[in-house]
Order: C-alpha cells, then sequence, then structure tokens
C-alpha cells in the first residue's frame, strides 16, 4: 500500500545520510555550514539523495521550529542550506527525524508517554527509548506539524522516520489500555480491564500485544496521510517498518523501505534483511553506518570503516535489488569532514559501476526461505524490552537458516506467509526452518505444493507434531534437550537443544543422530535426518535445531551436514558454483528482455576479524570459481560486469560452464540468450514506432 503519486524513491541507487541528534547541550549548530563546502563535497561522492538532520532521538529540532523545541545551540539553519544545496544539484532531500522516540515531549508531556503495566513510564536517563503512545496527540501536536513546517520552509521530498517500530515498547498507558478494554467489550461486556493482558501466559496477552501492533500502524498511517495530503510527491518512510522484525502484510501508505543495519559485523543482517525487503512490493534501501567500533556502542570511539568495508555491504545490497546508503555524522557545527567524504567518494565510484546490472533487476526464483509473522510474534516475547517488534529468537534462528543456505550456495529469498503462498509455484525448492505455529491453510498449502512436484526441508524438534505421517516417522518420545551430534566430513559436529528423537516408517534415513563424536560408534539408533517422496516431490527433515545452534555457532561441520541433506533433497539447482562457502550467490533477472546476472559476492577479509576488531582493511582476491547455469541454448554472450576480464565459458548439451580467474568484491556474470537478445530489439522496435 502506498501513494499513488510517482515514486522519486524508485529511481534512486545510491544516498548519503547524515544526523546529529541535536540536544540541549549543543553550542555551534550550522556554525560551519556553507552552500560552497557542502556542494563541494556532496559533488566528490555524487549521490542519488541524501537525509540530513531535523530532529533527533532527544527531540531537540536542529531547525529553528516555531512548533515544538529547538536546540539552544543553534547558530545557523543548516537545513535551511542543505535543502538549497540539493535543489541546486537535483537530488531529492529527506530528513532524519526521530518519529516514536522523542526526549523533550517525554519530558514536557509525561501524559503521552508509554506505561510499563505498573504504570511508570519508559525511558530515564541516557541512551534509553522516551518512547509516546501511539493514540496520544504526540504525532497531531508535534510530528506533523513540524514535518509540515520544514515541507513549508525548505521544500523538503520526504522523511525518514527513526525510532519507530524498534523503538514502540508494550504500552499500558491509558490511551492504549483503555482502547483494547473498549474493543474487547464490544465482543464481551464483561471483559475484566485489570487482568489478563500483563504478562506471557495472561490469557489475552497475545491479544493485547497484536493491538499494540495495530495501534501502531493506525500512528504510521495518520502522520502519511497527513503529509501526502499536504505534499503529493512527499515519500514517507518509517525506520524499520515491514521488515524482517514487522513481517506483516504491508497496510500502511509508506513510499519506501528502509533501515539501517547493525555497524559491525553487518552482512548476516544486511543479507536477511534484504533478501526479505525485496520480497514486499515496495521500492527499498539499505543503510550502512559509515563507522564502526568494537564491543557496546560507544560514541566516542567510533572509526570510519574503509573502502573495502563499505563496498562489501553496498554490494551486498544491489546484488539483492536494493538502493545503497552510507551514513555519517558531521561536526557538531555543520561541517562535512572532508576524508570521510573522499571514501565514501571511492565507494560511489564502486557502485556506480554496478548500477547497470542491479538496479531494476528481479530475483530469479531458486529458494524460499518462509519468515512466518505467526511464528515470529508467538515466539518473539517484547516483555522487558525496547519493542513490540523485538527481533529476539526467531530473528536469530532465520539468520542461521539463510546463513546455512547462502554458505552452500543456495540462491534464496525470504518471504512471509501471504508473499509464499501467493508465489509458492514459482520456486522450486522451500525451507521452513523451526518455525512453529504455522496456520494449518499454509501446512496444507505446502503438502499440496510438494505433491505437484516442489522440495521442501523442514527443520526443528515440532516437525513430527506439526507434519505428521506425511514425513515417513514416527516420534519415539518426545522432544527433549540432548548434547548429540551429528556425522559430515568424516568425522562428527554437536548440534545440543531440542531433538525429537524418531522411527523411520516409510522414510529414508539421511544421517544418523549421535550420542558422541565417533560416527562408527556414537549412533543413537534414530535417524537425524531423513527424506520421503510424497507424490511428485519430496520432504526433508532435520529433527533438531540446525539453524537456531549455526546463528551461533559456524562450524564447518554443520554447514556440511545441512549442505549433504540439501544437495540429496534438490538436486541439480539452476545455478551452481564451486567456491569458498565465504563467496555469496545471488541470482537475477530482467523478465522484460530474458537476461540472467549471476552476482558472486566476496565477503571475506584479508585481516582476522574478532570481538575487538570488525574492521575490514581488505578484501582478498579468491579463484578461480566456476559457475555452472542450466541453459538449454547456447548463448549470444557472457561477459563479467563491470569489467570483463578474465573470464572463460564453454556451452555444452544445456549448461554453460564459465571460470572467473579471481574475485575481488563483486562482480556479475550476465548471460544474453538469443531470446533475450530478440527480445530487446522487439522492445525497442515497439519504442520507436
Amino acid at each position: 500500500m502506498s501513494n499513488a503519486v510517482p515514486n522519486w524513491h524508485t529511481n534512486v541507487f545510491f544516498g548519503l545520510h547524515f544526523d546529529l541528534h541535536a540536544n540541549e547541550h549543543d553550542t555551534e549548530l550550522g556554525a560551519e555550514t556553507t552552500h560552497k563546502h557542502i556542494r563541494a563535497e556532496l559533488q566528490k561522492v555524487n549521490p542519488d539523495w541524501v537525509q540530513y538532520d531535523c530532529k533527533g532521538h532527544p527531540g531537540y529540532t536542529g531547525y529553528p521550529t516555531k512548533v515544538g523545541t529547538p536546540s539552544p545551540g543553534i547558530v545557523g539553519d543548516a537545513l535551511k542550506i542543505w535543502s538549497k544545496v540539493a535543489h541546486d544539484m537535483g537530488l531529492p532531500i529527506v530528513v532524519h527525524y526521530s518519529g516514536t522516540w522523542d526526549g523533550v515531549q517525554w519530558k514536557q508531556h509525561p501524559e503521552w508517554a508509554r506505561r510499563k503495566t505498573d504504570g511508570t513510564p519508559y525511558g530515564g536517563e541516557g541512551w534509553n527509548p522516551h518512547s509516546m503512545a501511539a493514540d496520544s496527540p504526540y504525532d497531531a501536536e508535534i510530528l506533523v506539524p513540524q514535518l509540515k513546517e520544514v515541507i513549508d520552509w525548505y521544500d523538503i521530498d520526504g522523511c525518514w522516520v527513526d525510532g519507530e517500530c524498534w523503538a514502540a515498547e508494550p504500552d499500558w498507558s491509558d490511551w492504549t489500555r483503555k482502547r483494547f478494554v473498549e474493543e474487547m467489550r464490544k465482543e464481551n461486556p464483561a471483559f475484566p480491564e485489570a487482568s489478563g493482558f500483563h504478562q506471557p501466559g495472561d490469557p489475552y496477552w497475545d491479544a493485547y500485544m497484536a493491538f499494540n501492533r495495530k495501534r501502531f500502524e493506525a500512528y504510521i498511517t495518520r502522520y502519511a496521510n497527513a503529509l501526502h495530503a499536504h505534499k503529493s510527491t512527499f515519500a514517507v518512510c518509517s525506520n524499520w517498518a515491514y521488515t524482517v522484525r514487522m513481517p506483516d502484510e504491508i497496510s500502511v501508505p509508506l513510499d519506501y523501505l528502509s533501515g539501517d543495519f547493525t555497524w559491525a559485523f553487518g552482512l548476516d543482517s544486511a543479507a536477511l534483511e534484504a533478501k526479505f525487503m525485496d520480497s514486499r512490493g515496495l521500492p527499498w534501501d539499505l543503510m550502512a553506518w559509515g563507522f564502526t567500533t568494537s564491543g557496546q556502542m560507544n560514541r566516542a570511539k567510533w572509526t570510519t570503516k574503509s573502502f573495502a568495508h563499505l563496498a562489501t555491504e553496498g554490494a551486498l545490497v544491489a546484488a539483492n535489488g536494493g538502493a545503497f546508503q552510507i551514513y555519517d555524522t558531521p561536526v557538531r557545527n555543520g561541517r562535512l569532514v572532508e576524508w570521510h567524504m573522499d571514501v565514501f567518494a571511492q565507494v560511489g565510484k564502486f557502485m556506480r559501476a554496478r548500477q547497470t546490472v542491479c538496479q531494476g533487476t528481479q530475483s530469479a526464483p531458486h529458494v524460499a526461505l518462509l519468515h512466518s509473522q505467526s511464528h515470529f510474534y508467538a515466539n518473539n516475547h517484547p516483555e522487558n524490552t525496547v519493542s513490540v517488534y523485538n527481533e529476539g529468537v526467531p530473528v536469530r534462528t532465520l539468520t542461521g537458516a539463510l546463513a546455512l543456505l547462502l554458505d552452500n550456495h543456495y540462491h534464496t529469498d525470504v518471504m512471509n506467509e501471504e508473499t509464499l503462498q501467493r508465489r509458492m509455484d514459482e520456486y522450486p525448492v522451500i525451507v521452513v526452518a523451526e518455525q512453529t505455529h504455522l496456520p494449518q491453510s499454509l501446512k496444507d498449502a505446502l503438502l499440496a505444493w510438494v505433491k505437484r512436484g516442489g522440495k521442501l526441508l523442514l527443520t526443528g524438534s515440532h516437525i513430527v507434531r506439526d507434519y505428521g505421517e506425511v514425513l515417513g516417522v514416527t516420534a519415539a518420545g518426545e522432544p527433549g534437550e540432548e548434547r548429540v551430534y551429528v556425522p559430515a566430513d568424516g568425522g562428527a559436529v554437536p548440534v545440543s537443544g531440542y531433538w525429537q528423537r524418531v522411527n523411520t516408517s516409510g522414510a529414508k534415513a539421511l544421517a544418523p543422530l549421535l550420542k558422541t563424536q565417533e560416527p562408527k560408534r556414537g549412533e543413537t539408533g534414530h535417524p537425524a535426518a531423513t527424506i520421503k517422496k510424497v507424490g511428485k516431490g519430496s520432504i526433508a527433515a532435520i529433527y533438531g535445531p540446525v539453524s537456531t545452534v549455526y546463528a551461533d555457532y559456524r562450524y564447518p561441520r554443520i554447514r556440511s551436514f545441512v549442505g549433504t541433506v540439501l544437495k540429496t533433497l534438490t538436486g541439480t539447482m539452476p545455478v551452481e558454483i564451486d567456491a569458498p562457502p565465504y563467496v555469496q550467490l545471488t541470482v537475477r533477472q530482467r523478465p522484460e528482455t530474458g537476461q540472467l546476472i549471476v552476482h558472486l559476492l566476496n565477503t571475506a577479509t584479508t585481516n582476522p576479524l574478532s570481538p575487538v576488531n570488525p574492521f575490514v582493511e581488505d578484501v582478498p582476491v579468491v579463484g578461480p570459481i566456476t559457475v555452472r547455469v542450466q541453459c538449454p541454448a547456447r548463448p549470444v554472450s557472457v561477459k563479467l560486469a563491470p569489467e570483463n576480464k578474465g573470464l572463460s565459458w564453454k556451452w555444452s548439451q544445456g549448461v554453460l560452464t564459465a571460470t572467473i580467474a579471481g574475485l575481488h568484491i563483486h562482480t556479475a556474470l550476465v548471460i544474453d540468450t538469443k531470446a533475450a537478445q530478440q527480445t530487446r530489439k522487439a522492445r525497442t522496435k515497439a519504442a520507436t514506432e
């Protein structure tokens, strides 16, 4: 659901973000912000759009608002200068604006604050979310008037609203609690007001958490509608809305999706979010922090990332179809740090060289990984956390599942329940990794898809209970927490946790479950994994928490064990590569032309990373890499982009085999077939006529 007018974000590819989170201690905001300096630095980098500071989490604006509370340290109107520079350069300008989280309003209007079950407000001293209740007057009296103000004063093109779903604590303020009671009493006049929805296990806990989420969506809808009515081309984004932490179907009028992934060891987060956001049907981008630190967030010890670090993150995002932006902080007086901009300019050139093979492409359907919102919310307990959209264990499990697929070189898309059901027949392989509480309709649809020829991998100790005899096994007792091993690569590896021991009754055992590290002597008598033909398709099953464990322990033998199960299930895939596990495969296509693009991303580093050193100094060249593509007819053209060097290829009996001599950070194998060439010619002819 989006604004109906043309959306400028559809056409952007590379951007820059700057915020300051103005506060009461500032003394020099805008003092050295000049048109000449800002333009010169932006021209170095050549972004498609820019985002600049407006109001941060402390709640003070960095511009001289007449609605709320400006920082006392405003010396010059930096936002005015930034908007003038952006307009002069023909760039959309977006404001960074802290939404749900507002420290000033938390102090000035404590009656607007979200509250705990005991009635005390969330928040306090330090870097704690001071969040506003979704149905309080905050958006009507502060957020919307301030954003209308910057539209009118500076002709701003959009807002990137920060401190949103990830700062939306479960709320027991009157704004939410009383409304919930009113809603419940429509169906049950005797619904109790004082009990039943205050802690996990209470009879209405799940309903109350769902109601909190519903009210958050209503809050976004109100302000998005108001801003669109004020300026129809204004693009509204709520940071992290409808991403992995919010897998609901999109129901609010946002124009694009975005999020800033973690500053250290961010590739896992970026890959998962990119794979999921690409399935959502809206333009999207991901933001890399331009700086990093080890350990906990320490604002005094940030260091700017290297070119290689940022280029790797940018290539991952772009290869999956998204726009990429880099976040940096100016000096408090408004100057941009020139050497930072020099680094970003290098990254910009790297990204531009890849724009034509990344932008506007669609994922080729190979493997679909389910991100079930039913599972997510049933297992994502937000008590004592900062958000009803807390990531928690379900995201950790999903991270491990995606890593197992990517490390075994399976091109994978991530999607929620509705998207999977809509697109199920496009995919030859689906993975459901430790996902509980699935709707019966989805389980039925998956089984029907398997019978039509689909290949399904299920993992987890619950799957015998959920899928029954179709797996071809029977439960040997109840699931239990065990210290167990699985065999791989001539040895064994621990995958401890909750396992369901099973006996086969029609399924083929793929690997034994072990009680010791000795594969020949440690068998429990029960399989760790099985496979069974069902109709025209097959179901492979692993009866323990391999994805959850792999999220925390990237042991090579866990990867090999799951890889063997996958290979038995899937057989030959449309695209396969021979490369180290740290080379990620992403396959994109242009349906309008028939062009296939195979992206290879090298996630290795020349320097060893550790908890005290997340800094990537460079990426080593790896190779040779072999790519095999199922290709019925001999391609017309096979090239590497952006540099067509170090490639040899041959085609025989429906298989294209390409050898790439060396991969530094990223390359794309671009395959044109005769059909693709004819399609392009026909489109060109139609356009000229």
